[in-house]
């Protein structure tokens, strides 16, 4: 360690010269956030018959992801402890790099031959956008983690 660095298991944040828990900062930021968008939801109709139900359980549902791009967005990497110094230079990071540069491959390719299909196939082409984008997006991450996983067992 010798750097002068105070190392924690989470980390501290960047805000406020690195006094607070980033743990604890990013979990004010999701509950904050996770409140906006159960606020959004209901207001918007997204919750349907139960407003209020509703949008309490879709920020309940939300703090978690909420609370996890705070943390990212808040957390000094130096005062984690265990962390890579250079992670971007680490083998993980050039597995990762590699399946991510696949699935999009893959994405693109899957794309080219379902607009193919839906050229011909009329009821391809009727499907609700948010079921198409759902897929793709299960399909890239399917895709990365696959790859991610054959790239780690190759060494």
């Amino acid at each position: 360690m010798g750097d002068g660095v105070a190392r924690s298991r989470w980390g501290r944040s960047r805000l406020g010269g690195g006094r607070w828990s980033a743990l604890a900062v990013a979990l004010l930021i999701g509950v904050v956030l996770a409140a906006g968008f159960g606020a959004l939801a209901a207001a918007t109709g997204v919750v349907a018959d139960h407003p209020l139900l509703g949008g309490v359980v879709f920020a309940v549902c939300t703090v978690g992801p909420c609370a996890a791009l705070g943390y990212l967005l808040v957390v000094d990497r130096d005062t984690i402890a265990g962390a890579t110094r250079r992670p971007e230079e680490s083998v993980e990071s050039g597995w990762y790099e590699r399946a991510a540069a696949g699935a999009l491959g893959d994405i693109v390719v899957l794309a080219g031959l379902t607009l193919v299909v839906a050229t011909f196939v009329p009821a391809i082409a009727d499907l609700p956008l948010r079921l198409v984008l759902v897929v793709l997006i299960g399909v890239a991450a399917a895709s990365c983690a696959l790859r991610y996983l054959v790239a780690r067992r190759k060494g």
